[in-house]
């Protein structure tokens, strides 16, 4: 593609989490724009990846690159510099590639580059090196800056346990992790329920029932959270290794992400976790012996089966967690039907899940043939009985997967992955014959 033939060009812009006035979301369009203008390009489409780090994620697994690459018609795509692409240069090169293919250049504003030419091309790729080294720099230091907190005893940061709370270290720069006066009590009866054979259902029903303060809000911006406890809660407070004392690798692990190693803690040069003995409140034998208790249980539903709140079968053994290839299980949180992965409890719940499922199937298969009706007959005739509905739907899927998200539990259509049958291919799923009567 000969940039200087270009007519018709997309914007794109990255952010990572860090926000920086200087190459924020704004200013980098802006400076597109400008920059489109000024060759006469038409801009038919911007696209955004905000709170997304090149180095976690290749270019092609962002929603806004996804997106950009299912537009239409453009000629050029316009960036602010390289490293808002890619971080790595492999990355860099396969999205370059990607858009080659369809006949469209790349060009970067404040990095003059000619992706037309080997001369220009070379250049580009030094500049994603270069990127890439910067990416590494950064997280070496970054890792640097926190092993010397550690070692001096200081909180890197992240959320704060139940339990505790940060202050001023009185000693010098930083801050400091302490006992919090008001929820500590709360925390040091939970984990003894917890010991004595309690299960976590039954401890967060203690909580909500004795009206226990809640984990305190970590930002302003964060929603109230609501009046009860829930089970995941409770878990992760039972399974962080500051009861013992311990401090784990890391701290601030997003909420969204996969459990991590309760034992994955800082050790000493002879492999021993070190222990800060001012905010234990078990041995680190005991908190051993609470984790095995807690793996030990297969369904995190320990509620008596009579207590169990019941939840539509209708997804019952469909959807699979797109990260461990397990079927989800049916459940609740705060009394609203979920769904959740057993082995990394990613949920997502099931209140606009199944209308959106429903609507797929209607939309997308409802003309399908299904034996001597279709498939909108066939739903029709299933009526309110949700196993009925669930067989209809088995029929038509060829998978459903259910991938993580950033907001726990809340829908998000971009995280449901649906693959029907090829057409006329469902099975019949033992299904009833529906008799269509003709029109008067």
């Amino acid at each position: 593609m000969n940039l200087s033939q270009a007519r018709r060009c997309v914007l794109y812009a990255r952010l990572s989490v860090t926000k920086e006035e200087s190459v924020s979301i704004a200013r980098q369009l802006e400076s597109c724009r400008r920059y489109a203008n000024a060759r006469g390009w038409e801009i038919v489409g911007e696209f955004v990846d905000d709170g997304v780090s090149a180095t976690a994620n290749r270019p092609e697994a962002r929603n806004g690159w996804t997106s950009l690459l299912a537009a239409d018609d453009f000629d050029a795509v316009v960036i602010w510099k390289v490293d808002r692409l890619a971080r790595r240069v492999l990355d860099f090169l396969h999205a370059d590639e990607t858009l080659q293919k369809r006949g469209a250049g790349l060009v970067a504003v404040e990095d003059p580059i000619d992706m037309t030419s080997p001369q220009g091309r070379a250049f580009a790729v030094m500049l994603a090196v270069f990127g890439e080294m910067e990416a590494e720099a950064i997280r070496a230091r970054v890792r640097a800056a926190r092993a010397q907190l550690l070692k001096d005893g200081r909180w890197p940061g992240g959320g704060i346990p139940y339990g505790y709370r940060s202050i001023a270290n009185p000693a010098g720069p930083g801050r400091m992790l302490v006992k919090d006066p008001e929820r500590s009590p709360w925390l040091v009866e939970a984990v003894k329920m917890a010991l004595q054979g309690a299960t976590v259902n039954a401890i967060a029903t203690w909580l909500t029932d004795h009206s226990a303060p809640l984990p305190r809000r970590q930002t302003v911006r964060q929603p109230a959270k609501s009046a009860t406890w829930n089970r995941q809660t409770v878990d992760g407070l039972l399974r962080n290794p500051v009861l013992a004392g311990m401090t784990p690798h890391n701290p601030g692990r997003p909420k969204s992400a996969k459990r991590a190693d309760p034992f994955a803690v800082v050790r000493d040069e002879h492999g021993r976790p070190v222990v800060n003995e001012s905010l234990a409140v078990i041995t680190i034998e005991e908190f051993t012996a609470l984790q095995l208790m807690l793996d030990s249980r297969t369904s995190p539903q320990a509620r008596k089966r009579c207590d169990r709140q019941t939840t539509s079968p209708f997804l019952s053994r469909v959807a699979r967690c797109d990260e461990c290839d397990v079927y989800m299980c049916r459940g609740t949180n705060q009394k609203r039907p979920v769904l959740y992965c057993p082995a990394c409890r990613q949920t997502m719940g099931r209140t606009a899940l199944d209308p959106y499922l429903v609507q797929r199937l209607l939309v997308e298969r409802g003309s399908e043939s299904l034996g001597a009706a279709t498939v909108e007959d066939r739903w029709a005739f299933a009526g309110a009985d949700e196993l009925a509905r669930r067989a209809v739907l088995v029929t038509q899927l060829e998978s459903l997967r259910i991938r993580r998200g950033v907001v726990g539990r809340s829908f998000d259509d971009e995280r449901v992955l649906v693959r029907w049958r090829p057409a006329n291919v469902g099975r019949q799923a033992d299904l009833p014959d529906v008799v269509i009567a003709a029109s008067p």
